[in-house]
């Protein structure tokens, strides 16, 4: 029988590459630690460690056994934190994965409201793109993510957090429409200039090039770029124009470095769901921050800091 003692002394083994490692940090003998392993192998019926010239790799089973001692740890970690904070406040880790283009609107203000609401809570918020963010959340590795698409999520228990529009943004001088900033523009005027967008593996790209597709539309892309930070830069440059929300693009449409119109014929929306992982446990401070996320995104659609719609409660 497998017990956690075990699986986290394996963790510690691959997470240091060697057994010696291993046997410092865990305060025990290296012949002890090998020893283990070896019942673990005979109880399981396969090899999980390639001893090498330079420490120990794991095998396939090594890798899966692996992460679910991760999975094992978090779920222990995590009942523990909900039994002694029952009745008391928030406390403990929670990690937030979010898309650039929506960290850059709502990251520093879930940051510091947390803050100042839930001081013992220690709020990590992960950048990345949408299909890392949904490797991580079904395996556990974070807590709470924030997808474009709900579909291929494993257990994961979702909702509807908002929908969002997307704009088309230029340079002030470089503007190459007749209708100016703010009016509507076509798609299919829209796709016809340079335009500055991610590479195909991004979740922006997919959504715009599908609904290009269902429309008989070709965009014409000049430059792939799958830093938000570079795009926007490129753009102020004049080196071409892009699609994003503008809850990614507030900053330099506030002080006038940019301009930007909505799209139309069809608009250009897309859903944000809030993703809880169902390997990751759910603690108290992981709930409140679910609720906060919703505080904090009612506010900056209210207050016209994201141009979006929020469900109907109804």
């Amino acid at each position: 029988m497998l017990d956690s003692r075990q699986l986290r002394y394996f963790r510690e083994i691959i997470d240091n590459g060697s057994m010696s490692g291993a046997a410092r940090n865990l305060g025990i003998a290296q012949p002890s630690l090998s020893q283990l392993v070896r019942n673990l192998e005979e109880t399981l019926g396969v090899k999980l460690l390639i001893r090498t010239a330079r420490g120990v790799l794991p095998t396939e089973a090594g890798v899966r056994l692996y992460h679910h001692a991760r999975q094992i740890e978090n779920y222990i970690e995590t009942a523990l934190e909900d039994v002694v904070n029952i009745g008391s406040e928030p406390s403990g880790r929670v990690l937030f994965g979010m898309p650039p283009t929506i960290s850059m609107a709502l990251s520093i203000p879930m940051a510091e409201t947390i803050r100042i609401e839930m001081p013992k809570v220690k709020f990590g918020a992960i950048e990345a793109m949408s299909g890392h963010l949904r490797e991580w959340v079904i395996k556990g590795e974070i807590d709470l993510a924030l997808l474009y698409d709900n579909t291929n999520i494993g257990d994961c228990s979702n909702s509807l957090l908002l929908t969002e529009d997307l704009w088309f943004y230029s340079a002030e001088e470089d503007w190459p429409f007749k209708t100016p900033p703010l009016e509507p523009v076509d798609l299919k005027a829209v796709l016809t200039t340079e335009l500055v967008l991610p590479s195909e593996r991004h979740g922006l790209r997919t959504f715009i090039e599908r609904l290009a597709q269902s429309h008989q539309l070709q965009p014409k892309i000049s430059i792939e770029m799958d830093s938000l930070t570079q795009i926007k830069a490129l753009v102020t440059r004049g080196s071409g124009y892009t699609i994003l929300s503008p809850a990614s693009m507030h900053d330099l449409v506030s002080d006038g470095t940019l301009v930007g119109s909505p799209i139309v014929n069809p608009n250009l929306r897309r859903n944000v769901f809030l993703v809880r992982s169902a390997n990751s446990g759910v603690t108290l401070a992981c709930r409140r921050t679910e609720d906060t996320c919703r505080e904090v995104v009612t506010n900056l659609v209210q207050r016209g800091l994201w141009e979006a719609t929020l469900p109907d409660k109804t």
